[in-house]
């Protein structure tokens, strides 16, 4: 097995271990100690799984109401006759850019993101088998692209800056990539992802600092 994918294999929360667990971030209102959003949604972090891995985006269609031109990963609001946000992750995926359930293996989640349009997003991460040839739904996604790896998983290339909402401190992630900028919950959610590599690696290497092998 490849270090990259044992490595990701490890640092991802197991399907069969379910969601309640994990942690929740993101969004609350002021002075609520309880929030939970009323609807729910998934998104699929999708992996080209290559010798060079590829991590999956999407640029939203710049006619959308909410976050129009944003990057983000493909996924949306559960649908009734979902039987697990795993699926709706894959059918999201399969809808918005063409990606074949065939070639997607969900391999784990990371931490559930509360947002400020009222969802609770569980991110589903996925290992996929290339070729794959991308078919966009235009109606919601304007461009699906790559980034290495390499790139968009090495913490010192984003920047943290704090925003005041609702009386109350938030850190908003960002990385710039060529002509894109991946911010908000899309940068969250790596940064969640990035965070449990390390904690992988300090765990195979304590005392030692640095990057993942």
């Amino acid at each position: 097995m490849n270090p990259w994918r044992s490595q990701l294999l490890h640092a991802v929360s197991p399907l069969e271990s379910g969601v309640r667990d994990l942690r929740v971030s993101g969004y609350r209102p002021p002075d609520s100690e309880s929030y939970r959003p009323n609807k729910t949604a998934a998104v699929l972090v999708p992996f080209l799984d290559l010798p060079e891995p590829e991590i999956v985006l999407t640029r939203r269609a710049d006619h959308l109401a909410q976050h129009p031109g944003q990057v983000s990963f493909p996924g949306g609001a559960a649908e009734e006759n979902d039987r697990s946000a795993v699926q709706t992750a894959l059918r999201e995926a399969h809808e918005e850019i063409g990606l074949p359930a065939e070639r997607t293996r969900a391999i784990g989640f990371l931490d559930r993101m509360d947002t400020i349009s009222d969802y609770r997003v569980l991110p589903v991460v996925a290992l996929v088998t290339p070729p794959v040839e991308w078919v966009l739904d235009e109606r919601e996604v304007a461009e699906v692209f790559t980034v290495p790896v390499s790139i968009v998983l090495d913490a010192t290339r984003y920047t943290a800056r704090t925003i005041e909402h609702q009386g109350m401190s938030h850190t908003i992630f960002s990385l710039k990539w060529n002509d894109y900028n991946i911010w908000g919950a899309t940068a969250a959610m790596l940064m969640n992802l990035i965070s449990r590599l390390e904690n992988v690696h300090e765990q195979r290497h304590p005392g030692i600092s640095g990057a993942s092998e």
